[in-house]
C-alpha cells in the first residue's frame, strides 16, 4: 500500500508540469500575432487578465501601450510627462502589479547602450491606475544608491503592493513601497562594478522571487518576505551549465501551476525550466526553443502568456538609422510557442 501511494504521489507531481486546463475570463487565443505600431520596439510585455489587454513598453519613446490582441489594435498610450519622449530615456519593464496598477520602469538608456560603461542619468518606477489610466506617482530609483547602481529594467510586486525593481549594471533589487514614498535597496551585489552585466529577468511565485543572472548564466531565488534579499542559486540539470549566452526576461506562466519558468535568451531563444513539485529547490533544463528571427536581427527579450497561449517577444536592437536608436520598423511579431513548450514538457 505504501509503495502504491508513493507511485501515485509521484505521478500527481509529474502531472503538475503538464498543461492544466484553467478557467479564463478572456477568450482563447492562439497562433502567431503581429503588433502593427510604428517604432514600438517592445522590450517587455505583460497580459492583463481582467481587461484582456497586452501591455508593451515602447522602448525608445519611454512610454507604454495597451494592445487589444483580439482586435489587433493599440487602444491606449501611457505617457509620463517630462519623461516620455526624452531620447535619453528608455521604457523597459511593464507589469500589472498586485494592486491592479501598471508598473513601468523608465531608465537611463545609456546604461544599456554602453553595456554598463555609462550608468549616469535618472531611473524611475512609474505607476498608472488601470481603472482610468491616470498617472499615480513616480519614484526615483537612482537616488536609492546614490547613482552607484544602474540599468534598471524589470519589476515584480508582493501581495501588499510593494514593488521590487531589478537592476542590471550591476545586479540590484530596489524595494519601492505601495505608495511610492519609500525607495530602499533590498539587494545590492558587492563590489559595485557597473561594467558587469548582472541580473536580467525577474518573476514571482508566492513568497519566492526568481531572477536570472548574466554573470554566471544561472537562476536564483529570493525570499520576498525577508528584510533584505539573499540570493540562493537554483541548481539546474545539464551539469549546471549556463542557461544561455545573453539572458533577458523571465516568465512563470500560470498554465503550468508554477512548475515552469521560461528564460529568454537574446540569441538562442526561450529556455524551458521545470520544477515538477513546484518548490524550485532545483530545476530541470528541458531545452531551448530556437529564436527564428536571429538572422533578421531579432532578439528574444521576453515571453508572455496571453489567455491560454504562450508567446515569445522579439526586439530588433539593430534597426538604428541616421544616428538615432530606433529604426522605422512598423510591425513586431509575437510568436506562439505553446506547442513547442508542450513538446519539451512531454519529451
Amino acid at each position: 500500500m505504501h509503495s502504491k501511494i508513493s507511485l501515485l504521489s509521484l505521478a500527481v507531481q509529474a502531472s503538475l508540469a503538464l498543461s492544466i486546463p484553467r478557467p479564463y475570463t478572456c477568450p482563447s487565443i492562439s497562433g502567431n500575432k503581429t503588433i502593427d505600431a510604428y517604432q514600438l520596439y517592445p522590450e517587455n510585455v505583460d497580459f492583463d487578465t481582467r481587461r484582456c489587454l497586452v501591455y508593451s513598453s515602447v522602448l525608445y519613446n519611454a512610454t507604454a501601450v495597451a494592445w487589444d490582441p483580439y482586435r489587433g489594435k493599440i487602444v491606449h498610450t501611457f505617457e509620463a510627462p517630462g519623461l516620455s519622449g526624452n531620447p535619453l530615456l528608455h521604457s523597459s519593464g511593464v507589469r500589472v502589479d498586485t494592486l491592479d496598477r501598471l508598473s513601468v520602469v523608465i531608465d537611463a538608456g545609456a546604461a544599456f547602450d554602453t553595456g554598463g560603461q555609462n550608468i549616469e542619468g535618472d531611473n524611475l518606477l512609474v505607476k498608472f491606475d488601470l481603472v482610468d489610466n491616470s498617472l499615480l506617482w513616480r519614484a526615483n530609483l537612482t537616488n536609492a544608491t546614490g547613482g552607484v547602481y544602474g540599468g534598471f529594467q524589470d519589476s515584480e510586486s508582493d501581495d501588499e503592493g510593494n514593488t521590487f525593481v531589478l537592476g542590471t549594471f550591476p545586479s540590484s533589487l530596489i524595494k519601492v513601497s505601495a505608495d511610492g514614498k519609500s525607495v530602499v535597496p533590498w539587494y545590492l551585489v558587492e563590489p559595485a562594478n557597473h561594467t558587469i552585466h548582472g541580473f536580467s529577468g525577474i518573476s514571482r511565485k508566492g513568497d519566492t522571487l526568481f531572477v536570472t543572472d548574466n554573470t554566471d548564466g544561472q537562476l536564483y531565488r529570493f525570499n520576498i518576505k525577508a528584510s533584505k534579499g539573499k540570493p540562493v542559486r537554483v541548481p539546474t540539470s545539464k551539469d549546471n551549465k549556463a542557461l544561455g549566452q545573453n539572458l533577458d526576461g523571465l516568465h512563470l506562466p500560470s498554465l503550468y501551476a508554477g512548475t515552469v519558468l521560461l528564460v529568454s535568451d537574446n540569441t538562442n531563444g526561450t529556455v524551458v525550466l521545470r520544477s515538477s513539485n513546484g518548490k524550485w529547490k532545483s530545476a530541470e533544463n528541458l531545452g531551448t526553443i530556437p529564436n527564428p528571427y536571429l538572422s533578421q536581427g531579432g532578439f528574444t527579450v521576453a515571453s508572455v502568456q496571453i489567455s491560454d497561449s504562450i508567446y515569445a517577444v522579439t526586439e530588433f536592437f539593430g534597426d538604428a538609422i541616421n544616428g538615432t536608436l530606433p529604426g522605422n520598423r512598423t510591425s513586431f511579431p509575437l510568436r506562439d510557442i505553446t506547442e513547442e513548450v508542450e513538446t519539451l514538457l512531454n519529451a
